[in-house]
C-alpha cells in the first residue's frame, strides 16, 4: 500500500524537477504597450473642444498583453473586432485576425519589432511592441 502513494509522490516530484518553475513562467511574459487611439470617420473641424472652446487632451490608452490572460485595453471602452500585425514602418500588413487567442498565439511566436492595429466599431487603436 505504502508503494501505491510513493510511486506518485516521487513521480510528481521528479516531473518539478525536471521542469522548473521558470520554464513554466516563460509564457507568462506580459507586454504594456502605449497605445494611440484613430477615429475611422473624419473628423469634423470643431470636434473634442470643451466647454471653453479648447481642445481636450486625449485620455492614455495602453494595452496589457499577455499570452495566457489575454489582451486588456485600458482607456477602451468598446470591442476588439480585429487584429492586425504591421512592420514597423507601417508599410506591410504581416498579419490579420479575427480571434484574440489566434493573434496572440501567432505574435507570442515572433522575434522582431512589430505595430499593432486593434480595430472596433469606430476606432483604430495602435502601438508598437518589441517581442523578445
Amino acid at each position: 500500500m505504502n508503494r501505491l502513494i510513493t510511486i506518485p509522490i516521487i513521480a510528481m516530484l521528479m516531473v518539478y524537477v525536471t521542469f522548473p518553475s521558470r520554464v513554466m513562467a516563460m509564457n507568462e511574459t506580459t507586454y504594456t504597450i502605449s497605445m494611440q487611439k484613430s477615429s475611422k470617420e473624419q473628423p469634423s473641424h470643431n470636434k473634442r473642444l470643451d466647454d471653453e472652446g479648447r481642445r481636450s487632451s486625449p485620455a492614455p490608452i495602453f494595452c496589457i498583453l499577455n499570452h495566457t490572460s489575454g489582451i486588456e485595453v485600458m482607456g477602451l471602452s468598446e470591442d476588439i473586432i480585429g487584429y492586425e500585425i504591421w512592420d514597423v514602418a507601417s508599410e506591410i500588413k504581416l498579419a490579420s485576425f479575427s480571434e484574440e487567442a489566434e493573434f496572440l498565439d501567432f505574435l507570442f511566436l515572433q522575434v522582431d519589432n512589430f505595430q499593432i492595429k486593434l480595430e472596433t466599431e469606430n476606432y483604430f487603436v495602435s502601438g508598437y511592441i518589441k517581442m523578445n
